[in-house]
């Protein structure tokens, strides 16, 4: 319906247009029509009293029609015309015409005669008038289609910036998933307790904004589960393929000898020593700033408590024990025992390459942790006879949280902050106990354990009192060593000294 009610307005549109063309409207100016209308008047020498006075109307027709010598001009133009043309309506072409003829006595049409007296200008200036009115017309529809481009355009925008802010409102609902390596197995007490808790919490103080993912044993996530060695992973760590390292700061104390300070030293602080001197601010700041050239911020990630001194197929009763003996020792005490004067024949291994390597090997002595983990490990049975509870290699290790800088940057300031607070909440705090039931348990599992080829159960020692010869000369050598060390290391021994303090 509402279709052909359109085309009908469209057909009486075109039709009026058609009409205006047939009956030959010409735009003429106001000065023409005045002069007209007293032309006629003047040769009528009547005025015409109203709109209303057909008399008059009537008298003028017959007149114009003597004067051109044709029927009476009421059958051409009705006297309706001569109403329009006295109230500036009467815009005919062929009507106009006649009435010039009718004015000059039927010598000239309106050209003629407008160019005669002077006054064709009036209708150029009428078709300049036309022609203003047509570019204005123009100006108008250019204006107009400026105006709904600029609306389209408007709208497009309008859209676009919606839908942007749509999906940008998508994307900051979409946590932030940061990959984590470490340097413990997935049983571990380290992962199940400390690193799971600070990724629990990570989550719920950002509201789920920052995720940690783990990945156990130095694995990385495009290494498709395989383990890596802890060189690949301080690349990737550097290079920001890995977002964050939880480890001991003696992953590479050789190139970073002031590292060695802030993991653990034999015979050097237990835990609640080791926690006291962190909380300096400058010791604080040291250790964030440790391998800060490296692109790498390091924080304080939990310590261990003590550690046992290890596991021994001999009892080590003097000091020439180690003498040609392959062991595996972790951090500084690894690097002693390695010594010439001692003369063990270390063998350095990650955890997951000892753990594949103990069957294979025919270790004399090794460290591990402690009682709980040990017996996870199996250690009690590898055919070992005794079990140090000295900690005279490890009396605590302090772990640490390492993140790429510009990872951490990259953080909105927000999550930054939260991450920074949960780092420190968790930072002092002990992740093995020694007084726990767990260690009891472990303890009295050792115990009872009888070595296939002696066929004994093992014995838990401990060297400081048992075998205090090898336990002084240790002792001894690792402070000599450790003064060398030291004195080779202007950055450490600063650390150092206050670390005697």
């Amino acid at each position: 319906m509402w279709k052909r009610i359109l085309q009908h307005q469209r057909k009486i549109k075109d039709y009026k247009h058609k009409k205006l063309a047939e009956k030959k409207i010409i735009p003429i100016s106001r000065e023409e029509l005045t002069f007209l209308r007293q032309a006629i008047l003047a040769k009528f020498a009547k005025a015409i009293d109203s709109p209303g006075d057909r008399s008059g109307y009537d008298d003028l027709s017959k007149d114009v029609s003597e004067k051109l010598g044709i029927d009476s001009i009421s059958v051409r133009h009705s006297p309706g015309l001569f109403h329009k043309l006295m109230h500036d309506e009467g815009h005919n072409r062929e009507f106009l015409d006649t009435c010039y003829r009718y004015i000059s006595d039927n010598q000239c049409d309106r050209e003629l005669y407008l160019s005669s007296v002077g006054l064709l200008k009036a209708e150029e200036k009428a078709e300049e008038i036309i022609e203003e009115k047509n570019t204005a017309i123009q100006h108008s529809n250019w204006e107009k289609k400026f105006w709904n481009l600029a609306i389209l355009a408007a709208t497009f925008l309008a859209t676009f910036l919606f839908l942007a802010f749509i999906y940008w409102q998508n994307e900051k609902q979409k946590p932030i998933v940061w990959n984590m390596t470490t340097a413990w197995n997935a049983e571990s007490r380290t992962h199940n307790f400390y690193l799971e808790n600070f990724v629990n919490q990570v989550k719920k103080e950002t509201n789920g904004r920052l995720e940690i993912r783990i990945f156990p044993d130095f694995q990385l996530p495009s290494s498709n589960g395989h383990n890596k060695s802890k060189e690949d992973v301080r690349k990737a760590l550097e290079e920001g393929d890995l977002d964050i390292l939880h480890s001991g700061p003696h992953i590479n104390f050789k190139d970073n000898p002031e590292a060695i300070i802030f993991s653990t030293i034999p015979f050097g602080k237990n835990y609640q020593e080791m926690v006291t001197w962190m909380r300096r601010p400058h010791i604080k700041e040291a250790l964030k700033n440790l391998f800060i050239k490296d692109n790498i911020l390091t924080f304080q990630g939990g310590h261990s408590g003590s550690q046992y001194g290890g596991w021994y197929r001999e009892m080590p009763t003097d000091s020439n024990f180690f003498q040609g003996k392959t062991v595996r020792f972790a951090n500084f005490a690894g690097y002693l025992l390695n010594q010439p004067e001692i003369g063990a024949k270390q063998k350095p291994m990650l955890r997951y390459q000892f753990e594949s390597m103990i069957d294979h090997i025919q270790f004399d002595a090794v460290e591990w942790q402690n009682p709980e983990e040990d017996v996870k490990m199996g250690m009690h049975l590898k055919g070992f006879r005794y079990y140090d509870r000295s900690h005279w290699n490890e009396p605590n290790a302090m772990f640490c949280f390492y993140i790429n800088k510009t990872t951490l940057d990259k953080l909105p300031s927000d999550l930054q902050r939260v991450l920074l607070r949960v780092l420190e909440k968790i930072s002092e705090q002990k992740i093995f106990n020694e007084d726990n039931p767990e260690r009891q348990l472990a303890e009295n599992t050792i115990e009872k354990t009888i070595v296939p080829n002696c066929n004994c159960p093992i014995k838990i020692f401990d060297m400081q009192y048992d075998c205090p010869k090898i336990y002084q000369f240790l002792k001894r050598k690792n402070d000599m060593l450790l003064n060398d060390f030291v004195a080779k290391n202007p950055k450490l021994k600063v650390l150092y000294d206050d670390y005697c303090e």
